[in-house]
């Protein structure tokens, strides 16, 4: 399982039943709903309460990996930049991402809601979305809430859980997935953001080792032009004019940016690299790296040893 940070709440987010693309706008996002709001005793409801590990569900010790992750090749597409196998599929529209394996066993996606009229919660919001693309016996095994996240609304909160659930897709195949659903609520209005994974129940366990990296990679190219406006720092009317000092901070943001990048890529067991020959970016497995060339070697050219990249790239 993945969580949603304050670096990753802003990625644009979609969902679908067997992860294919679900392309409406925000205004025509239907009202359907589970009935009411499931309860942690209801079979469409996770049955843990918050920041809570279910009994008999507590994670297996580490184990090490029996199989090497892909490697994962940057994209640019029209609206946004992300990171997939070379042979996935990839459907875009203006308010998300989709992507999904050759066979249609695995995929990600991700997807922003914005200005839907009424009201609703993570669960309904994650419920309503697989339900409308005719995904069934949706059931939720259990859910972790995660700290809210100050909106660019102010005095409102982003509410967010992470859930892990199963579900029958259209074409009748089970689902094993993890999404993490968050919503914000006000003035009558709501904004909410999906992002997750699914796969066939039997590869699961060995899909979520690397699947959050995917559906994490996505990035709007143009925050401006999709469904989600990004925060904004207001300019200033007079900025500090000293080069020493604005240096000085230059540098520790630096800094502060390599040890940040160096701790998700350890985290996530993918390093950022780039080709020296083409500029293509890379997101590499860390079992890929080869000790006889201290390095990675390029997916497309293996002769090539790929280089790291700076933050931020």
């Amino acid at each position: 399982m993945f969580r949603l940070c304050a670096r990753s709440i802003f990625l644009i987010l979609l969902v679908s039943c067997l992860l294919s693309a679900c392309k409406r706008s925000s205004g025509s996002y239907s009202s359907h709903t589970p009935g009411s709001t499931p309860s942690s005793n209801t079979s469409t409801t996770p049955n843990v309460s918050s920041n809570a590990t279910p009994a008999n569900t507590a994670p297996a010790p580490a184990a090490r990996l029996s199989f090497t992750r892909p490697a994962l090749v940057v994209y640019r597409g029209e609206h946004f930049t992300y990171a997939v196998p070379a042979d996935w599929q990839v459907a875009e529209s203006e308010n998300g991402i989709d992507m999904k394996s050759p066979d249609e066993r695995i995929g990600a996606t991700a997807q922003m809601l914005r200005s839907a009229k009424g009201t609703t919660d993570s669960w309904k919001f994650l419920y309503n979305s697989l339900a409308l693309v005719g995904c069934t016996n949706i059931k939720g095994n259990f859910r972790v809430d995660l700290p809210a996240k100050e909106s660019a609304y102010p005095g409102l909160y982003w509410e967010i859980s992470d859930y892990d659930l199963t579900y029958t897709d259209l074409k009748g195949f089970a689902r094993h997935a993890d999404f993490i659903s968050a919503v914000c609520n006000g003035y009558g209005y709501y904004d909410a953001l999906l992002q997750g994974f699914a796969t066939v129940p039997e590869i699961f366990d060995e899909a979520k080792t690397w699947l959050p990296v995917v559906s994490s990679s996505v990035n709007a190219n143009d925050p401006n032009n999709v469904a989600y406006q990004h925060q904004v720092i207001p300019v200033q009317n007079h900025p500090l004019d000293n080069s020493g000092l604005m240096e000085s901070w230059r540098e520790k943001r630096l800094s502060e940016d390599r040890i940040a990048k160096a701790q998700r890529e350890g985290m996530m067991g993918y390093e950022r690299m780039v080709s020296p020959s083409t500029g293509r970016y890379y997101n590499m497995p860390l079992e890929t790296y080869d000790g006889t060339v201290a390095g990675y070697r390029n997916p497309d050219h293996p002769e090539e040893i790929l280089n790291p990249t700076e933050p931020g790239q």
